[in-house]
């Protein structure tokens, strides 16, 4: 066997430790002087240099004797000297970098032995920690709400067991949990576990709550309904009767598909002169416009919302006077676009107000504020009224077959004539005799009274005859400005008749302000 000489070995061993430190380094597992545990250890024989300081392995050079080089079995803290070590044979001293061996004694380097087992044990560990969490879990199925009965299911659990707890309550055992009043405000923890090691699992839900709900349950068709009268005052509360947390209110649509989103507003649709407090929910205010006002009161507090359907019926106050209309054409022919006519609106107090109406029905009337009833002898005007409260409501009643009050017109010439109009729900009256006279309309015991200027007209002799004067009444069986068995002009005649009471109202309206 060929003898490698001193310099020859030393050479190799700088070189193969520089292979070493290189190759670990680059593979990025440890610094050069680490040691790495493999899953097979494996002895290796490896000459060492004693001489050097740099050694990566822990070995025991033997005696340096004539044609054999011996080398004591050592390992290496490098991730490639098992492979090295297996691959080089260990009885020749050409194959590794083993240096002379001092005549004095053995040299002992330090043993990292302590800290090689170290990454294998962690490598090990972790996987077998972490596999539980991938794999157990658990979800609670429900809402935490009051009355709710929560319940749960897992993945990865064998023979689950599940325990509830309320925030700073006593865990209970049970598959389900029911949800309480007294648990609001509260979390509940669910913890799952099996019957396997590592088997565990928790979730926990939000703060408990408490739908909100009114006290009686309502809906369009069976709205919450409150009657009062006309002068009135609105004070009705809508909170609801449970519910948790801050609760908040708001006007909603009763029928939102009838409404114009560009045009209305849900406070719109509130009785009139009333306010809503968000906070209280509470509607108030003097109501003086008689309606029915129907809207929603909706609640909310975050979680859940409830709606109560809303309907105020305002009635009318007792009949203080009466408003009376009177055109100077038949309400047939009131918009038939060719004639043009006037018309007159008396309020209770005798004030009188003039329209003049233009043939096209398209264009504004004219508008004075005073005049009076005018008509051309023999020619005839057609009176209706009402009877209305202090607010200007009209206080109509009807009976069970839905006929209104009777009104009457009367006048201080026994002469004029004084008919009934089926066709127009109207009083017709034909004055013979040029002069001033005084109509006077009644219903419910109280009647207006106004003046009408007859103007005289060049009339054959004859053409008017004396006539009995007579009272003239609305008959029993007919629909007062209901638009029933109505001609095709009544309702532009009973929209004249609701510009009459709307104009009332402003007048009131206006009278009342003036004196303040």
């Amino acid at each position: 066997m060929h003898r490698s000489t001193s310099s020859t070995r030393r050479a190799c061993a700088l070189g193969t430790t520089v292979a070493l430190i290189g190759l670990t380094t680059g593979l990025g597992v440890f610094t050069s002087t680490a040691a790495f545990a493999v899953d097979e250890p494996t002895s290796a024989v490896a000459p060492a240099d004693t001489s050097s300081t740099s050694t990566t392995g822990t070995g025991t050079t033997g005696t340096d004797t004539t044609g054999t080089d011996t080398t004591a079995t050592g390992t290496t803290g490098s991730a490639t000297t098992p492979t090295d070590a297996a691959t080089t044979p260990s009885t020749t001293g050409t194959s590794t970098d083993a240096a002379p061996a001092p005549t004095t004694g053995d040299t002992t380097a330090p043993a990292p032995a302590a800290t090689s087992p170290a990454p294998s044990t962690t490598t090990k560990a972790a996987p077998s920690a972490a596999a539980p969490t991938a794999t157990s879990s658990a979800t609670i199925v429900g809402d935490p709400k009051v009355g709710v009965t929560l319940f749960y299911k897992t993945t990865g659990i064998d023979d689950p067991r599940a325990v509830w707890t309320v925030e700073g309550g006593t865990p209970v055992t049970a598959s389900s949990f029911d949800v309480t009043a007294d648990m609001i405000g509260k979390t509940i923890t669910l913890t799952v576990t099996g019957s396997a090691p590592g088997q565990t699992a928790t979730e926990t839900t939000a703060a408990v709550s408490d739908d909100v709900a009114f006290a009686t349950e309502t809906s369009y068709e069976s709205p919450r309904t409150i009657e009062i009268t006309a002068g009135d005052t609105l004070d009705e509360v809508f909170a609801v009767s449970k519910g948790s947390g801050t609760v908040q209110y708001s006007i909603g649509y009763a029928d939102p598909d009838s409404v114009d989103p560009e045009t209305d507003t849900p406070e719109g649709y509130l009785p009139f002169d009333t306010t809503f407090d968000a906070t209280t929910a509470t509607l108030s205010g003097r109501v003086t416009y008689a309606s029915v006002f129907d809207f929603t009161v909706v609640a909310t507090n975050g979680t859940s919302t409830a709606t109560e359907y809303v309907e105020v019926i305002v009635d009318p106050a007792k009949a203080v006077g009466v408003v009376a209309q009177t055109t100077n054409t038949s309400p047939a022919d009131l918009f038939d676009g060719e004639h043009p006519f006037t018309g007159w609106i008396i309020e209770p107090d005798g004030h009188i107000t003039t329209f003049a109406f233009p043939g096209d029905p398209d264009q504004e009337p004219t508008i004075t504020d005073g005049g009076q009833p005018t008509v051309a002898q023999g020619q005839s005007l057609w009176i209706s009224g009402s009877p209305v409260d202090e607010f200007g409501n009209d206080t109509t009643q009807y009976d069970d077959e839905g006929n209104a009050d009777q009104v009457t017109v009367t006048s201080d010439h026994a002469t004029d004539q004084i008919v009934f109009d089926e066709d127009s729900f109207s009083t017709k009256v034909t004055f013979p005799h040029a002069s001033t006279h005084v109509l006077t309309v009644a219903a419910q015991s109280v009647s207006v009274s106004f003046p009408v200027t007859v103007v005289p007209t060049a009339a054959p002799a004859g053409t008017v005859s004396s006539v009995t004067p007579a009272v003239a009444t609305a008959p029993k069986g007919k629909l007062a400005f209901t638009g029933t068995d109505a001609t095709s002009a009544l309702p532009w005649a009973l929209g004249f008749v609701a510009a009459g009471a709307g104009l009332l109202g402003a007048g009131v309206l206006r009278r009342r302000r003036a004196q303040r």
